[in-house]
């Protein structure tokens, strides 16, 4: 038999169903050219922990079971020596023909021992067992038999992605606002690579990047073809899983019409992945550039993302490039489409700006995406849905197959309750006195909690009850120091690689995928300990999660002893940083302290100064003057940065008059001193709220509603307003189910929540709502520690002390 050799970076995988078979099927894009490879020769499999443990596997093997009028053929039954939680075990590995055999087989079987890794995705599994990431690249050998190419050996090999790429975007008629993909017709499609733009539209316009075409069908059509003649790996659209692309699916399945969008014939599948949803495009990488931003913001890999409240392409890609784009009234869309030459050239101008726009995002976030699909070693789809812990859990489940060690089964739904009824006692917090302060200094713990994990073995599977060569924790729990566990063995690794990736970058500042690799290995060491405390974790332990905060709480604590007897005043201290009132000390002075803080210091824990700042405030908790508040304060750096964390500015579920007031109010104490000049700011926009010379759009307030919207029995504000837009047909019902929601409290109804309307409706605002729920709340606890006093702000009362 012949063989090829091939190489490259594996685009997309998944399986296929060939008779009675499950074959695994994979895109691989070698050079220019991309490869459809198959193969036939990997099975399903899941481990069965026999009570019997002197069973023959020929038994199990040679069983006759029936499901559902179905025979469930067992490939093959195999003895493995296997590692449950530290303890060694005998266990059959049992394959069948295809994956839907697994479940039954699996579930047929529990009755002669315990199951385990019934549920692991076919493709997951191949990845894993075969121990190659998708996108660091490959090596196979494969022939060719009846046309397909069958691999017969695959390997991996460092191979850098060269992915290429189409941005779209599509708008769509909307008399009724939210458009009706029953009725209302897609009107206009852009497109962009790095080398070619367009509009397709079916309405002549007179531009040079507009296609004419004659109906709708033929647009979707041509749209397909552009798709084909230009092959691109990747097809990145802004929440296009959630609306373009199954928009574009109802129309064409309207039409009668196959909207082929694959390499294999097919057509794309729309996915639930959790509470996102997605869409699977077979070949290719289906990329959402709204998820990847989402996911950007939370996880704080970008700093300017922190601050962004409202995930739209405007806001989105105002945040990155500091630009603006064209924008249009979406809720007249169908008015401009039925318009003057003006109004179609405009929004011809307007479709093509989101493509444009979304390729510039594009091109910001893929280093990063690349990287952290690289790191956890999964395809490029999978990590664009997936929460970070998702991605540790797919870590771990590489590190547990390749150290023979089996991966435990998910939680079931009484696990998980009676693991939230247990909470986990979390991070040793000094609260501030409230206050305005200058001259502070703030120390951060370099991944403290990771350092603890692999400092003291914390695993579940090495929890012991012996007494002698173990790590105790401060609240009682005994690790074994040998041999190491999986999670502190990855995170060690991931720790590893980011020091010398930071040493190559400091080499190569210049290099973004050197920067991006560090902030992705970052990321992922960040989300252990989070993922170890996680109800739903295959790797849950109570014990762990609990003593990895135990330890955080004794070295915070020891600290702030060590800094007192220094002579610092220690303000306030949360999780892995403190922060110092210098006073009389210098600079030199705060670093001798760091350096004695870490010769103390087991293993890679590390004290690190974040930076001086030349003024701090702190703001009182609710109710009380004297106590800070936890996690809420603003600090001017004396490079003239300004971090803020708490405060209602970094929130989604305060408007944008709120947040932005706040700001000016912090900026005015912080950078100018004045606590006039906040003051006549609060007052200000206080009246401009009275005369009604506020912008709705300041107004709007975003919440996200984390069910089905028919699920919840509430009459929040939210709620009303979604409801209300459901039934007055201005919304669809799978566009506000897990959606986030922007709504105005306007003047019309009794209560706040009768009041709320959704953003496109809303033509009032209550004014007195806003002033005493929204800028008066966000304002006054940072302004009564300046004297001032709630009436006062309204211009109702006077200044209470100074």
């Amino acid at each position: 038999m012949d063989h090829t050799e091939l190489e490259g970076v594996i685009v997309d995988i998944d399986y296929i169903s060939s008779g009675d078979r499950s074959i695994i099927r994979m895109s691989l894009k070698s050079g220019d050219k991309v490869y459809r490879l198959l193969d036939p020769n990997f099975y399903p499999y899941f481990y069965l922990n026999p009570f019997n443990k002197d069973i023959d596997p020929s038994t199990i093997s040679q069983m006759k079971i029936v499901s559902e009028g179905e025979n469930v053929v067992i490939h093959s039954a195999e003895k493995m020596q296997m590692s449950i939680r530290g303890k060694q075990e005998t266990m059959l590995r049992i394959s069948a023909n295809n994956t839907r055999s697994i479940p039954r087989l699996s579930e047929h079987l529990s009755e002669f021992g315990q199951r385990y890794e019934y549920d692991i995705l076919f493709w997951k599994r191949y990845l894993i067992d075969k121990r190659v990431s998708p996108l660091s690249g490959v090596t196979l050998k494969v022939h060719e038999d009846k046309g397909d190419l069958i691999i017969d050996e695959i390997l991996p090999k460092n191979i850098e992605p060269k992915l290429t790429h189409l941005c779209f975007d599509i708008e769509t008629y909307n008399p009724n606002i939210a458009p009706r993909p029953e009725i209302d017709p897609c009107i206009m499609i852009s497109y962009e690579t790095d080398t070619k733009r367009g509009v397709l539209t079916t309405k002549k316009i007179d531009k040079p990047f507009v296609t004419y075409c004659p109906d709708e069908k033929s647009m979707i059509l041509k749209f397909v073809e552009i798709i084909k003649q230009n092959d691109p790996d990747i097809i990145a659209g802004y929440n296009s899983s959630n609306f373009d692309v199954p928009y574009l699916m109802k129309r064409s399945k309207k039409l009668g019409i196959h909207f082929d969008i694959t390499r294999y014939g097919e057509e794309a599948k729309e996915e639930n992945h959790g509470l996102i949803k997605a869409v699977k495009i077979p070949g290719r990488i289906n990329l959402d550039v709204y998820n990847v931003a989402r996911f950007v913001s939370i996880v704080g890999a970008s700093e300017t993302l922190l601050k962004i409240t409202r995930f739209t392409l405007y806001d989105v890609y105002r945040a990155i490039t500091g630009d603006t784009k064209i924008t249009v009234d979406k809720k007249n869309i169908w008015q401009q489409w039925d318009g003057t030459k003006a109004d179609l050239e405009n929004l011809a101008e307007y479709s093509l700006s989101d493509s444009i726009s979304l390729n510039a995002l594009y091109h910001f976030f893929m280093p990063l995406e690349v990287e952290v699909a690289k790191v956890a070693g999964t395809t490029l789809a999978e990590t664009s849905i997936s929460t970070t812990g998702q991605l540790v859990e797919y870590l771990l489940m590489k590190y547990a197959t390749w150290n023979k060690e089996i991966i435990s089964n998910k939680p079931s739904d009484n696990d998980i309750y009676a693991r939230n009824a247990n909470p986990i006692e979390g991070a040793y917090v000094k609260t501030p006195e409230a206050g305005i302060y200058d001259r502070i200094t703030v120390f951060d713990f370099r991944g403290l909690y990771p350092s603890i994990i692999i400092a003291n073995n914390i695993d579940p599977s090495t929890l012991t009850k012996q007494e002698g060569n173990v790590y105790v924790s401060p609240e009682g729990s005994r690790f074994l120091k040998s041999p190491q566990g999986i999670v502190p063995k990855v995170l060690e690794l991931l720790i590893s690689e980011r020091s010398d990736v930071k040493k190559k970058y400091k080499k190569d500042p210049d290099n973004k995928y050197l920067a991006a690799r560090s902030q992705a290995l970052k990321i992922l060491a960040n989300s252990f300990y989070g993922y170890l405390g996680y109800a739903r974790s295959r790797w849950y332990s109570r014990d762990c999660a609990a003593s990895v905060t135990a330890f955080g709480r004794e070295t915070i604590s020891n600290t702030i002893k060590e800094a007192e007897s220094a002579g610092f005043k220690v303000i306030y201290a949360d999780t892995d940083s403190v922060f110092l009132l210098m006073q009389s000390k210098s600079k030199e002075d705060a670093h001798n302290f760091m350096i004695s803080i870490n010769k103390k210091l087991p293993g890679a824990m590390e004290l690190e100064l974040e930076d001086f700042y030349v003024r701090g405030v702190f703001v009182g908790k609710k109710g009380k003057s004297e106590a800070g508040a936890k996690k809420k304060y603003a600090l001017l750096s004396e490079s003239g940065r300004i971090k803020i964390k708490g405060f209602e500015l970094v929130r989604r579920d305060w408007s944008n008059i709120s947040r932005e007031t706040q700001r000016k109010v912090l900026e005015a104490i912080l950078k100018d001193g004045s606590k006039e000049k906040a003051m006549a700011i609060v007052k200000d926009v206080v009246k401009d709220l009275r005369d009604g010379n506020v912008n709705l759009k300041d107004l709007v307030i975003y919440t996200q509603i984390k069910k089905k919207i028919d699920s919840y029995d509430s009459k929040s504000p939210e709620l009303h307003a979604a409801k209300k837009a459901l039934a007055d047909g201005v919304k669809r019902k799978d566009e506000l189910d897990n959606a986030t929601i922007g709504y105005v409290i306007t003047k019309n109804g009794d209560s706040i929540s009768e009041k709320a309307e959704i953003e496109d409706t809303a033509k009032t605002y209550d004014p007195d709502y806003y002033i005493n729920h929204q800028v008066l709340p966000a304002t006054l606890k940072i302004l009564k520690e300046l004297g001032f006093s709630e009436d006062e702000l309204k211009n109702t009362g006077s200044q209470k002390r100074l």
